[in-house]
């Protein structure tokens, strides 16, 4: 297969262009627009909801936590848990949020997660700091880029070839010690371009752990990319651009939250047996893209990548035979367990390391062509995509001894006693697209296929050699048709009005050894009827969506305070339904518009509502293992998410506040009375999170036209409140955290 994929690519390279590529195909556009970029500058007339967040707008939030950047797009669910935004839970339009396994995630237009078809939940997420900008896709406008196109796709860029010799540099140092540096240069020549990125982004940690210890991590990244290219005036335009990206973390985290009592105590302590918790995690990504422009309007391209992940998450298992949630459930009951959790006790504990290995190769190409007849411009864009992906998963239990308060190896378990199998994918998906423009009006049909074929090896968890003796082997394939289309009416320069209905999917994940079991694949009809209006002072979106399921899929994951098998499970019919609200106005300049003061308020409000619609039994994961009534609410889909960012600018500088507003959540499927935690409410009946107000603030000063400082101020008036009760115990919010830096340019 490596030979065919090797061969096949070295054919493609004859004609090429790129997988999300911006609207116009002219010479010029390569050096106008991002070479990666979706959206672009065609926000305006998207046959469906989408929204960029600009190299701009990041400068000024100056954040590195990607859940707080993306509550400034309306239509986004997050599940918090670490309070860095390290690895993110993202939903879209009601999609579940675990580890972000309902999207579809993209850097440079390139899939991201570690394993998107096999093992799709996104242990390893990209560094926000390293990005330029951030592409949010939803409806009709994302149909193109799966294989999750029920609630949508993002896309970061990363940081692109400047049109001359330029380079960058922010360092900062904060609270916990936390502390950023970055720096890249770059250039584009006659016939040669390159980028060249170090980042590093550390803290000790806001947690406190008992006995003392850090609790930070420690990220690096370094990329580069370089491109060789035909002159801009040749008559058939050419380029070939290779990317490689390293990242590597080492972070003292863990999935052991608290209990109520000790959370109302100290909510940033981390108990004594979270010593050892630590997350290992290596990155490798590369790609080759070649773009030609034979001819005027027309465009063929191929992009090949290959990518290896590999994570090990080692944490407390289990205490005295007892699991982590049992314990937080009655601390009381099981108070023996509970003193050797905390360190005031000796005693046994079980500890568990998941080491998963992933590798995903692929070749993916498309052609676009423009024609102009009469008062009509047609577009029809056509792409394919071959990919493969692999996650190789070894779960170890081994036992340890909480002495005074230390824990001591006492029993390293053999290599796969807990978990050992192979889990793999292999997909062919394409798509055609046809866009109409008719003066005012543009329509956009389109359909996608995907043809998918999953397989499972369990080795079991006494065959360390995997010579095959107990091996168990699951297959499932599967190949679905998802039509859609889009409609934008351009009422006049400033307003516009857009719809879309498409057919979502999402793949079915790891097949079951248990075949009667097997999970089907899980879609929907989606439809977004919407409005924009573009004006200098104000610029506004608002849209209505419904996704109707025939067959929404629910997975188990430690992550969601499952069991941690990954397996997806059939729930049947759900609906998600909702209202983006989107509004940015600038007062000063709507009163002086020859001001250099700006200062521009926008409002971000999303209302979701998310239920099954017809009884099940839940197999984990976030919803359970109970019987789901139909009728209940789909739980970590918060209904009402509202905010607020006001922004002071100049030329020399600006200053913003962003409040946010995250309404009461359900935590458990139902329909009943919500109840949060508080005194004297046990820990198995609390279904739901109590809303928060959170305030960020963050400032830059240009001294100099190359030399700025800046500073960071997360969670202002250092309001106290929980994120999560998953995996296991209730979670933190980051406190009051400070951070001062300094950017320049050269």
């Amino acid at each position: 297969m490596k030979k065919i994929l090797f061969l096949s690519f070295i054919l493609l390279l004859k004609n090429l262009n790129c997988w999300a590529q911006a609207s116009t195909i002219s010479t010029d556009t390569i050096w106008i627009i991002p070479e990666v970029a979706i959206v672009g500058r065609k926000e305006k007339s998207l046959p469906g909801s989408a929204q960029i967040i600009t190299k701009e707008k990041l400068s000024y939030l100056n954040q590195p936590d990607i859940n707080k950047v993306l509550r400034t797009v309306p239509g986004v669910n997050i599940r918090d848990e670490e309070g860095w935004g390290l690895r993110p839970n993202i939903g879209l339009r009601g999609t579940p949020v675990n580890r972000s396994a309902k999207i579809t995630l993209m850097e440079d237009g390139i899939l991201i997660a570690p394993a998107p078809y096999s093992d799709p939940a996104a242990y390893y997420f990209p560094s926000l700091s390293r990005m330029e900008a951030v592409e949010v896709l939803k409806g009709s406008s994302q149909i193109k880029y799966g294989p999750y196109t029920i609630g949508g796709a993002i896309n970061l860029i990363s940081t692109s070839f400047p049109t001359n010799f330029k380079g960058f540099g922010l360092f900062s140092y904060g609270s916990f010690g936390t502390n950023q540096q970055r720096i890249w240069i770059g250039d584009t020549k006659e016939n040669i371009d390159y980028v060249f990125e170090l980042n590093r982004w550390a803290s000790n940690g806001f947690k406190q752990l008992d006995g003392g210890g850090n609790t930070g991590f420690d990220r690096r990244d370094f990329m580069a990319k370089l491109r060789i290219h035909s002159q801009k005036e040749t008559k058939v335009f050419q380029s070939l651009a290779l990317k490689f990206l390293n990242s590597t973390e080492e972070a003292n985290e863990s999935y052991l939250g608290l209990t109520y009592a000790d959370f109302k105590a100290n909510p940033n302590r981390r108990y004594a047996a979270t010593q050892k918790d630590l997350l290992d995690m290596k990155h490798y990504h590369t790609s080759l893209n070649h773009t030609i422009i034979p001819f005027k309007n027309f465009s063929l391209s191929t992009t090949g990548y290959f990518a290896k992940t590999f994570r090990e998450w080692a944490r407390v298992n289990s205490i005295k035979g007892l699991s982590l949630n049992t314990i937080l459930a009655n601390s009381t009951s099981n108070d023996s367990a509970y003193q050797i959790m905390t360190g005031q006790m000796n005693g046994s504990l079980t500890y568990q390391s998941a080491a998963r290995s992933y590798t995903v190769r692929g070749i993916q190409l498309q052609a676009q062509y423009e024609l102009q007849t009469s008062a009509i411009r047609h577009q029809w864009q056509v792409g394919m995509r071959y990919h493969e992906d692999f996650a190789d998963r070894w779960a170890t239990q081994s036992m340890y001894t909480m002495t005074n308060g230390k824990m001591t190896l006492t029993n390293a378990g053999i290599k796969g006693n807990q978990e050992n199998q192979i889990r793999s994918a292999k997909s062919w998906a394409t798509f055609f697209q046809y866009s109409l423009h008719y003066k005012n009006l543009t329509i956009t049909p389109g359909i996608r296929w995907e043809k998918i074929d999953l397989r499972l090896k369990n080795y079991g968890n006494t065959d360390n050699a995997r010579i095959g003796t107990f091996l168990k082997e699951a297959t499932n394939a599967l190949a679905v048709v998802l039509p859609g289309v889009g409609i934008n009416y351009t009422i006049n320069s400033q307003m516009s009005i857009f719809g879309g209905l498409h057919k979502g999917f999402s793949p079915p994940g790891t097949p079951s050894l248990n075949t009667e079991k097997q999970a089907k694949v899980e879609t929907a009809l989606n439809y977004e009827l919407g409005y924009r209006y573009f004006h200098e002072v104000v610029i506004a979106q608002f849209c209505l969506f419904l996704s109707n399921y025939d067959n929404i899929l629910g997975s188990d994951q430690i992550s969601a305070g499952g069991m941690g098998t990954g397996n997806m499970f059939n729930a049947g019919k759900a609906k998600a339904q909702g209202i983006e609200i989107n509004i940015e106005y600038d007062i000063i300049q709507s009163i002086y518009k020859k001001s250099i003061v700006k200062l521009p308020i926008s409002l971000i409000y999303t209302y979701t509502d998310a239920y099954f619609q017809q009884a099940f039994r839940s197999m984990g994961g976030d919803w359970g293992t109970q019987i789901i009534q139909k009728n209940d609410k789909i739980p970590f889909i918060t209904p009402h998410q509202l905010t607020l960012v006001t922004s002071l600018q100049t030329t020399q500088f600006n200053v913003t506040l962003v409040s946010r507003f995250i309404g009461e959540t359900r935590t458990t499927p139902g329909q009943n009375v919500t109840i949060t935690p508080r005194n004297n409410v046990k820990y198995t009946d609390v279904n739901a999170i109590a809303s928060y107000w959170v305030v960020d603030l963050s400032a830059n000063y240009k001294f100099y036209r190359h030399f700025t400082i800046f500073m960071l101020i997360n969670n202002l008036f250092n309001a106290t409140y929980i994120v999560a009760n998953l995996p296991q115990g209730y979670r933190p919010g980051i406190p009051f955290a400070f951070n001062l830096g300094a950017k320049f340019e050269f």
